[in-house]
């Protein structure tokens, strides 16, 4: 295996500060120690050094042998919801979901409506899956080094993805110059004022959580917010959401204890193994797509009992496991 870290930054990614506070510490797939700052001019939460590339692919490829698959007809049940809202913006166009597994979702709104259906992820095989056994279009590799694609999409989903980066403010400069103007992008993530404290909370309580997913950047909603107007995005609405465990994370509740729940996976072990369980075959695909719990009566009846059965705060309110943000692009950077 190749180096385990990037070099140390000496500046903010975003805001170019270079006053960090430190913040937490953590381990990954117990071979990389992690050592959170927090930028002290705009909020910034990263990981500092960086792990190397090469191990977070690694790291992806024995995530995804451990998780067998990120959804398949939960994926593609995804998709078919999504359509409901990409007609409302055009009848035709064109989505990009970074980080989109093996395609499952893609398929789901091409089979949906008129809208063509692209994807990205950096594991290989699921890469390969999605454009031989699905028939979508995914490309292998990381979002900053897209070429090809300048101002192509209409819609860009981010699900869970920014956390995931090596360099988020050049990541939504990417974002940015391959969405047309008037274009939206949509993203999810942890909300880092919350999800912060529970690294924090559990080192407090002598507990270093040991992460498999490669959560090196934490977002305070205010700072999300101003990294996308920084790259030419307008802000239509953000919020949080996922409060069940907020009095815990924040270490308020007397007693109860962060426990790490991944502690006996190490990324040596996974070095020569190969993700065998998963196998979809073109009868499963064909039976997916006819499956009954697709009809679309129960598809927007579930989406109405999420939307009224979730609490949802403003953004200004930094409370809740995730944030979400929906926004424009209104000018080219």
């Amino acid at each position: 295996m190749n180096s385990l870290y990037e070099e140390a930054v000496r500046v903010c990614y975003f805001c170019g500060s270079g006053e960090f506070i430190p913040h937490s510490n953590a381990k990954f797939w117990k071979i990389v120690d992690l050592n959170f700052v927090e930028c002290r001019s705009c909020g910034l939460i990263f990981c500092n050094p960086m792990p190397s590339l090469d191990v977070i692919i690694k790291a992806n490829e024995a995530l995804n042998i451990v998780q067998v698959s990120r959804g398949t007809v939960s994926q593609y049940r995804g998709g078919k919801q999504l359509t409901y809202k990409l007609k409302k913006i055009k009848e035709k166009g064109i989505l990009l979901d970074v980080g989109c597994a093996e395609g499952f979702l893609l398929k789901g709104v091409e089979d949906n409506s008129h809208w063509k259906a692209e994807g990205l992820d950096i594991i290989k095989t699921a890469v390969e899956f999605a454009n031989n056994e699905l028939g979508v279009k995914v490309y292998f590799g990381v979002l900053e080094e897209l070429d090809g694609c300048g101002e192509r999409f209409d819609y860009l989903r981010m699900n869970n993805v920014i956390e995931h980066v090596q360099d988020p403010f050049r990541f939504l400069k990417k974002a940015n110059r391959i969405l047309k103007t008037g274009g939206y992008v949509w993203c999810s993530t942890p909300n880092g004022v919350q999800d912060g404290a529970v690294h924090k909370t559990a080192n407090k309580q002598g507990t270093v959580l040991n992460l498999l997913e490669n959560h090196f950047f934490y977002y305070k909603p205010r700072t999300l917010k101003k990294m996308y107007e920084a790259c030419g995005f307008k802000i239509l609405n953000s919020y949080c959401e996922g409060i069940k465990h907020s009095l815990t994370d924040f270490g308020l509740v007397p007693g109860a204890k962060i426990k790490g729940i991944f502690e006996e996976y190490n990324l040596d072990d996974y070095k020569d193994k190969k993700n065998i369980k998963f196998k979809f075959t073109k009868e499963d695909i064909e039976e997916m797509r006819h499956n009954a719990s697709l009809k679309n009566y129960k598809l927007k009846f579930d989406l109405f009992i999420n939307y009224i059965s979730r609490v949802r705060l403003p953004s200004v309110i930094p409370v809740g496991h995730q944030q979400n943000i929906l926004a424009e692009k209104i000018y080219a950077v």
